[in-house]
């Protein structure tokens, strides 16, 4: 009986540090990915201004939507729970995409070419992906995001893409994301 507790005892003490470690590196992984999904806002900007393309792309927007929604249920996260952050990211998305084309007016860039709107595509899939793994891991061991880790998640997520508004929204929006 006594090796039974020991055996139990080092069990749920494994599984604590393991939580600890899983919660502990998937904020700065999680902020890393979000500002990754920013950064190839300029390829998105570059590629719609050499085009003459509008930044607002509803029927993109509601495609993009439905695949986030589907990368949630794979991530087990609540499909429905997710709308409000997808509509946040894509938001942030185009205020960037709008700050980027603003620059340009006044300086443009000229050793600077947009990477292929597939290639972008495909990266920002992937980033979602990946974006939606690491909240629902989080969520999973850390069973939501503390106070600390809303904010320690705001100063990692770079002020030189997106404003402290628009952090906000993000992480409003975050902290509503459920499990199924």
């Amino acid at each position: 009986m006594r090796y039974l507790a020991i055996v139990f005892t080092s069990f749920f003490m494994c599984g604590s540090s393991l939580a600890a470690s899983v919660t502990a590196t998937s904020i700065p992984d999680l902020a890393d990915a979000i500002n990754q999904r920013f950064e190839v806002m300029k390829d998105v900007a570059g590629y719609k201004l050499a085009n003459g393309l509008p930044v607002e792309d509803l029927p993109r927007e509601e495609k993009v939507l439905r695949q986030t929604q589907y990368f949630a249920d794979e991530a087990r996260l609540d499909p429905l729970s997710i709308e409000g952050f997808i509509h946040a990211q894509m938001m942030v998305s185009k205020a960037v995409q709008y700050r980027y084309l603003d620059r340009w007016r006044i300086k443009p860039e000229n050793n600077w070419q947009p990477k292929s709107l597939q290639t972008v595509r495909e990266q920002i899939l992937k980033l979602d992906s990946r974006i939606l793994d690491l909240i629902s891991q989080q969520l999973l061991v850390g069973g939501g995001f503390s106070h600390a880790q809303t904010e320690a998640l705001r100063q990692e997520l770079d002020g030189k893409q997106i404003s402290e508004w628009e952090k906000t929204v993000l992480i409003d929006y975050l902290v509503r994301i459920k499990r199924q």
